[in-house]
């Protein structure tokens, strides 16, 4: 494999990694508590005394609740498709580029292949 053709084959695997780390994890760890956030009345219900009436929302962490302050699906719908959203373009980028590097190793190593 030609070394033009391996630094290609380099710059797509880093930028499948950038993306996952920089857009699908962070998406993900906001996405993930989102999608089991309830409303401070069932919270208040399921969890008595240990919710603050204050609280926008409240997440569920292993038993635990916890104040969620961007609020449920249901009160912000725009934000949590916002956050879906980000965090489909975070790893379709990610499998995206890991293809994309995959496919020019691949041509890469045939035409070497072929050569011999």
């Amino acid at each position: 494999m030609a070394v033009g053709q391996r630094l290609k084959v380099d710059y797509w695997f880093i930028t499948a990694v950038v993306c996952f780390l920089l857009l699908a994890c962070p998406a993900f760890m906001v996405f993930a508590p989102w999608t089991s956030a309830i409303t401070v009345a069932e919270a208040t219900e399921r969890y008595p005394g240990q919710v603050d009436p204050k609280w926008r929302a409240v997440a569920d962490y292993h038993g635990r609740p916890h104040e969620w302050d961007l609020g449920t699906i249901g009160e912000t719908p725009i934000g949590f498709a916002a956050c879906t959203l980000v965090l489909a373009l975070g790893v379709g980028g990610s499998v995206y580029c890991c293809y994309r590097s995959w496919r020019l190793q691949r041509d890469g190593l045939r035409r070497t292949r072929r050569c011999t």
